[in-house]
This record gives structure tokens, sequence and C-alpha cells, in this order.
């Protein structure tokens, strides 16, 4: 895309400030008629998609070793024998940064014995099992039995080069389809679709780990994740925290295929609703991205450059139980030199808000629903637009694996 009036191709920046304030126009104007976006109407969803044991293990099938999962991020893996455990989808998976800079990703098993292979995370060049002491290289390749070597002779070492998961390194993040396979059974950009330049744009490649952080919740890995996907709640629910700054029931939602992007407007905004838009103080870029399946990342500002706050929500062992992979990111413009120590309590203070206030009310909702009578409906109305249109994605993956 070209600048108007110009010849010369549209910088990332530049798309940036564009969209976000195409946005922002939106959210004033929200502001300006107490309205929101919505959807055509309410739809409503059997409780059993959050407490059956057979929807929960079509989910498995179906869309957590099927579908690209994001583990993290380039930075949490700088250099070539950085490694990199991904236990939360099922498998234990083990993902690695090649001598030749490459991301591969392998299921973390000696093809001895089946003993797990990787258990400490160091930039050792080799993976050595504790069991036999069998020794692969970032490739996968076995290159060395020791002890009882003899034991082995005549077999053909590349017969046991480690089980391969697709893999891929897009644009500063990193994705794993949690099963065996090749790189050519992955395919981010097209997996993305529409959403690939909303997120290629935010230059994650650059983007610095500050902490991370793991959450419990006693509810359905899908209750949880609808508590990152509308802003009815706010007054209600976090009257005392992100109400005081956030509008209630306000959103302006973009969909882009299974994947959606939504903000929400803020309170400093209230001023320009009754002054002209070449009188507004340009927003930065930001807002929450849904990566479908399971993944929230929440683009923000702060200082001198941007937080990237990634929630991954997965199910832990059945349909009650779920966590939260909870981890923060400060952008590339961001010196190397600054003190993290606003960016982690940003990070803690969101934690705190997740864990008391929307994890509380997950966990009482589930409690309700394995209660509930048989063919109880939970609603979502138009204003949850996000939540609706998540089930339904949902819905039609686990009908199609049916």
């Amino acid at each position: 895309m070209s600048n108007p009036g110009t010849d010369s191709p549209e910088t990332g920046i530049e798309r940036q400030q564009r969209i976000a304030r195409g946005i922002q126009r939106r959210l004033v104007e929200h502001i300006r008629n107490a309205s929101t976006d919505l959807n055509p109407g309410p739809a409503r969803n059997d409780a059993a998609t959050y407490t059956s044991q057979d929807w929960y293990e079509r989910e498995q099938q179906q869309v957590f070793t099927r579908l690209p999962l994001l583990v993290g991020m380039s930075r949490d893996l700088p250099e070539p024998g950085s490694k990199l455990l991904f236990e939360a989808a099922g498998p234990s998976i083990v993902v690695v940064r090649t001598q030749q800079g490459l991301i591969k990703a392998y299921l973390n098993m000696c093809t001895h014995r089946a003993a797990q292979l990787v258990t400490q995370c160091t930039t050792a060049k080799r993976m050595t099992c504790g069991f036999h002491g069998w020794t692969f290289d970032l490739d996968g390749d076995l290159i060395a039995q020791p002890g009882g070597k003899r034991g082995f002779d005549g077999i053909d070492k590349a017969q046991f080069r480690l089980i391969e998961v697709p893999a891929e390194e897009w644009h500063g993040l990193i994705f794993v389809i949690a099963r065996p396979g090749t790189r050519d059974d992955i395919d981010v950009a097209s997996f993305l679709g529409g959403f690939a330049p909303e997120l290629a744009q935010m230059g994650f490649e650059r983007a610095n780990p500050i902490k991370a952080t793991r959450l419990d919740v006693a509810a359905n890995w899908k209750y949880a994740y609808d508590t990152y996907g509308e802003g009815y709640h706010f007054s209600t629910l976090h009257p005392t925290t992100i109400a005081r700054t956030a509008h209630n029931d306000m959103v302006v939602h973009d969909k882009f295929g299974l994947h959606a992007r939504i903000n929400f407007p803020y309170r400093d905004q209230d001023a320009y609703a009754d002054k002209p838009e070449d009188q507004w103080t340009p927003r930065p870029y930001g807002g929450v991205h849904l990566l479908f399946p399971n993944t929230v990342i929440n683009v923000s500002s702060m200082g001198p450059g941007q937080v990237f706050s990634i929630y991954r929500i997965f199910p832990d062992g059945g349909p009650h139980q779920a966590f939260s992979l909870m981890a923060a990111y400060r952008s590339g413009e961001v010196a190397d030199d600054v003190d993290i120590k606003p960016w982690e309590e940003f990070h803690d203070f969101i934690m705190n808000v997740v864990a008391t206030e929307d994890y509380s009310v997950s966990a009482s909702g589930q409690r309700n629903l394995r209660y509930a009578p048989e063919g109880f409906l939970l609603t979502y109305g138009a204003n949850e637009g996000v939540l609706q249109d998540f089930h339904r994605h949902l819905a039609e993956i686990i009908g199609q694996g049916g």
C-alpha cells in the first residue's frame, strides 16, 4: 500500500498510525453516542461444551494437536543451542535454535527407550539422555551412544533421529503443532489469514522478555478465555481496577476469520467527544489481539515503547481445570539498560486482577455449570460478539473432526 498522494510504500509505523487513528475515531464515536459494536443478536451455547468429558477429548484431538499454537517469541531462543520446553498441550516438546539459527522442535523423548531427553534448558549444542547417555545434536541426529554401544552394532543411526514436530518462526513469534510432523505441515501465514499483517507490524522480532507467571484456574479453559473477550463486565467485576480507566460495555471489534482484535475506549478519550479530530492527541497502536484458539496478545503503551502481554490458556487434564501461561515483553525500541521494575509491576498488577477477579468468577461459574440442569444454555449478548464468534468457530472445528 502507498501513502496517499505518493508512490512510496507505507512503512510499518505509518500503517500502525493509520490503523490506530481509525480505531480512535470509532472509540470516540462510541463515547459520544454511548454505543458499542454489536453482532446481529444474542447467541446461546450448551453448557456441555464447558463440562463434557467427550467435548474435552474432542478439543484435544481436533484443536490442541492440530492447530498452530504459540509457544514463545524469538528472543526466548536468542542463540544457537537455546531451548524451550513446551508441555502445555499434552506431549513434552523441546524447541531449539539450531547452529544455523533455525527453529526446530522435537518430541522430548529419546528414541532409544522414550525417556525424557531435555530436563533443563541450557544452551548446550548437544542433548544427552539421562537414562543411557544417547546424545543428539540440535538437528535431531543421533551422534553418540556411550558405554554399551557394542549392543547396537549394525543399527542405522538415521533410524534413531529425534521425532520432529512442525515448528515455524514467523515475524518474531514461534509456533508448533503438538504432534509429529515436519516443517511442511505448518503454515502460520495461511492460518492467520487476514490477521497476519496486524501481527507482523508489531516488531515482535525485537521484543525482550520481562517476566512470566503461571496461573491455575478451577474452570474450563474456555470460561477463562471468555473473560478476555468483552468489556461488559468492567463496572461490576472490576470497579476499582479496570473500570477506573475504561468505559463499561463499549468495544471496537475487528474480525479476521478465526481471529479478532478488540479495543476498549479509555476515559482519557472523553475530552475528544466534543472536539474536532484535528485537536485530538493521536493514540499509539494497541489493542487486545485474540489469536485462535487460546492466545491473547494485549498491546499497550508504556514509557518509551510498548508492552506485549501474552496470555495462553490451556485445559489441564479435564474439562473443569485450566491454567494460563502469562508473559510480558517490552518492545525492541526500549533500551536494554532500562529499569524494568515498572514493567514487572505492571505485569504483577494484571496478574492480580486476572487471578482475584476474572478467574475467581470463572471458577464459581464453572462450579455452577457442573450442577446445572441438562440442556442449560449460556447466553452471549450481541455486545459479546467475540465470544459468539469464538464458540461458533470452535464448534465448527470440533464438528469437522467428529
